[in-house]
């Protein structure tokens, strides 16, 4: 027995979707994906983690490095300053 998927669309004042359900009992079109519940493992983590990196410019290491330097600097203007 095929199903009907019933997705409701907004393009079509909110009428039920009619596509046959596949064999799954998902619609081809708004069936969507199996649900993740995402990485389990340290390294799997690392590895979902490190796909979105993009440079590390913001990164927290980066942003205490930069607060060192800024603090060092300050620092050595006013050991100038008091000789």
């Amino acid at each position: 027995m095929l199903r009907e998927c019933g997705a409701k669309a907004r393009t079509n004042g909110h009428k039920p979707c009619r596509q046959p359900a596949m064999a799954n009992g998902r619609c081809r079109l708004h069936g969507g994906l199996t649900r993740n519940t995402g990485a389990k493992t340290d390294e799997g983590k690392l590895r979902q983690k490190m796909a979105n990196w993009k440079h590390g410019l913001r990164s927290k290491e980066t942003r205490d490095e930069k607060r060192l330097v800024r603090e060092l600097i300050k620092k050595s203007k006013q050991l100038i300053a008091g000789i």
